[in-house]
């Protein structure tokens, strides 16, 4: 994959975007689904190009009263948009976009697989992309969007390399998310736990190497997580293009 350069987060932008991009002007509800409003539609637009996110991140991105964010998320699950999906006992439920709803919303992106193991980095990445500090202009892009836009361009255009497959392509690590705006394409990574230091080590230098981002931040848990990072920015010399914050900025 040829890599795009960093000074074009607007061209980065308008290819990654290709799939998800809406009109403002586009009035249609589609579907058939005559008692859906356009809120329904932005919610269900927003929860898919996620992949996965709680009632209470929908409410706090849409700024909805908690009776009000109930009433339309139960309609968009009636209406089949979305699905409740319980994974871990004792933890929110996770809305996802269904097939119906992927349509609906003009979304050219797959039902977001969802597992125990991942569920509480999806709500990590949920509260990140509801409560990371956003410019006027700004866009933020999931990590399935960079995916099929990368697809589609068949060039890199917000990961790393990291390696080389059997058949000679290159093996990319995605961020979990990517900020756009004021001029800058930042690459965001949300770090629950410890990586095997060789691992985190490559990724950094990885990052480090990257001509596709401008910067690379970490959202981390501390302790041991964040100590890791710490030691392997460190180890690759990339206290320039990697920035460490602490976890608990977004949750």
């Amino acid at each position: 994959m040829e890599a795009i350069a960093p000074t074009q987060p607007a061209r980065l932008a308008e290819r990654a975007l290709r799939l998800a991009a809406v009109d403002p002007r586009d009035q249609r509800l589609g579907l058939g689904l005559g008692g859906a409003s356009r809120r329904d539609r932005e919610i269900v637009r927003w929860v898919g190009r996620l992949g996965a996110a709680t009632l209470e991140q929908v409410r706090e991105r849409f700024d909805l009263g908690r009776t009000v964010a109930y009433r339309r998320v139960a309609a968009c699950i009636e209406g089949g948009l979305l699905d409740r999906v319980y994974l871990l006992h004792g933890e929110p439920a996770l809305l996802r976009a269904t097939p119906r709803g992927l349509r609906y919303a003009d979304l050219a992106l797959p039902v977001a697989r969802l597992s125990p193991e991942l569920a509480a980095h999806w709500l990590a990445c949920g509260w990140a992309a509801v409560r990371l500090p956003k410019g006027v202009d700004a866009e933020l892009l999931s990590e399935r969007e960079i995916r099929a836009a990368e697809r589609l361009e068949r060039r890199t255009l917000a990961s790393a390399t990291v390696g080389q497959r059997p058949d000679g392509s290159p093996q990319l690590h995605r961020p979990d998310l990517v900020l756009l705006g004021a001029g800058e394409v930042v690459a965001i990574e949300v770090e629950l736990t410890p990586k095997a230091p060789v691992r985190l080590e490559g990724i950094v230098r990885a990052w480090g190497r990257a001509r596709c981002v401008d910067l690379l931040r970490y959202y981390a848990a501390p302790g041991t997580t964040m100590r890791g990072l710490e030691r392997a920015v460190e180890r690759a010399h990339a206290r320039e293009r990697v920035e460490l914050r602490p976890l608990e900025e977004i949750l």
